[in-house]
């Protein structure tokens, strides 16, 4: 009959069809991007044994791309406060989608984790309560202490301590270096000498 292929050239035909499928199958699947995952800390007064305590804070999960960056990638995290669905679960924080771009850069020398920010005295207005500093503060602290690295956090406005720690109403004194700008000051210079990110650390 017209149009009809001998048997041979079908079987060849087949052969071909099948083997390309083969192949097909057997292609490596697109290499998925690695992840990190990281711990951030917000306070939850349904699981707090003492609700009223501000300074009681729960561990959430967070999955960023692969970094070495982790400290800045955990604040990034942290700063964008919780889901929707963390807060309908009774998870609070000062932070927000509204804060999420306050960290400037972090790093860290010495087991002290220098956290820089913008300035976010008018955008967090309640951070300064007796119970909003004690959420800020030790949601800050926790997030960076899951790092090995890191003992002890200081924070900056601007590169300046005292503007912090005056805004939270805390002295300058020994656990903040007695709010010494010398640290924020050498890493800017520093950074801009080498051309490299101030917040790439790999704690």
């Amino acid at each position: 009959m017209a149009g009809t292929r001998p048997p041979a050239q079908r079987l060849r035909g087949s052969a071909i069809a099948a083997a390309a499928a083969a192949l097909i199958a057997a292609a490596p699947a697109p290499a998925q991007p690695q992840a990190t995952v990281l711990r951030v800390y917000f306070n939850n007064e349904r699981l707090a044994a003492a609700p009223d305590d501000c300074a009681i804070v729960f561990e959430r999960m967070r999955a960023v791309p692969k970094s070495e960056a982790v400290a800045a990638a955990a604040l990034r995290q942290l700063f964008a406060g919780p889901t929707e669905a963390e807060r309908a679960a009774g998870y609070r924080s000062p932070f927000s989608t509204a804060s999420a771009g306050l960290l400037k850069r972090v790093f860290i020398e010495h087991g002290t984790a220098y956290v820089d920010l913008h300035d976010p005295r008018a955008l967090l207005p309640g951070a300064t309560s007796s119970c909003g500093a004690a959420e800020f503060g030790t949601q800050v602290e926790r997030t960076l202490r899951q790092f090995p690295t890191v003992r002890r956090v200081i924070l900056a406005i601007d590169g300046d301590p005292r503007a912090f720690y005056g805004w939270m109403g805390q002295d300058c004194d020994l656990t903040n270096d007695g709010c010494n700008p010398a640290p924020f000051g050498r890493r800017r210079a520093r950074a801009r000498g080498s051309g490299r990110r101030a917040h790439r650390v790999t704690a």
